[in-house]
């Protein structure tokens, strides 16, 4: 198994942590979606920090805004959960491939 920390792998990380930023909005745990934020803000850090991801850096500061948003009680954008998941399904699925 190749687990070094590429874009591909931080991105579906990344989804993974989001999804986990959902379910305890969804729950209403305030506690868990705080970690889930925090740990979900540092991979994005890490995949800022690529050079891979240089030209793609507009597309993750709106993707911090995005995320930034789900945690607010009253969100401003207008993005579904579905629509989040399906951004980030394509890339956990090229990474179980490559295993």
């Amino acid at each position: 198994m190749n687990n070094q920390r590429t874009s591909l792998f931080l991105m579906a990380n990344l989804g993974a942590e989001v999804s986990k930023i959902i379910s305890a909005k969804k729950r209403n745990d305030n506690l868990l979606l705080g970690e889930y934020f925090k740990k979900a803000n540092k991979i994005l850090q890490d995949i800022t920090a690529l050079p891979d991801m240089e030209k793609r850096k507009f597309e993750m500061e709106r993707l911090s805004e995005v995320i930034q948003d789900m945690i607010n009680p009253r969100p401003v954008l207008t993005c579904s959960s579905e629509n989040i998941i399906s951004y980030f399904t394509p890339f956990a699925i090229r990474l179980m491939s490559q295993q």
